[in-house]
């Protein structure tokens, strides 16, 4: 598991990356942003995940939607991303899950 600093770092890039790449398909770079905000959930704390979400959904309002960096407030992005944040939510399940095996096997 990567830490939150590390994680949300790790979003950031992913964000900037997809943002610079698809930039002029609103959709398509939305669709995108969505996977980077589920990879990095996987693998990092809930709040990492959840500030990965709100780090893609600024550079998707600011670049994206927006002009020149002006952020617009497009909160059915950021809707998106947060749903797709709670993805970390399954990863501290399978972290839980060995030990209530364990104290059920012992």
């Amino acid at each position: 598991m990567v830490g939150t600093v590390h994680g949300s770092a790790l979003g950031f890039a992913g964000g900037v990356v997809v943002t610079a790449l698809a930039g002029s398909w609103p959709v398509f770079a939305l669709l995108l942003l969505v996977v980077v905000v589920v990879v990095v959930s996987w693998w990092t704390t809930v709040l990492g995940a959840a500030l990965t979400a709100v780090q893609c959904w600024g550079l998707y309002g600011s670049f994206v939607v927006g002009d020149e960096g002006h952020l617009v407030a497009d909160w059915p992005a950021l809707a998106v991303l947060a749903v797709a944040s709670t993805v970390s939510l399954s990863g501290l399940v399978r972290d839980r899950s060995p030990s209530i095996v364990d104290s059920a096997v012992g």
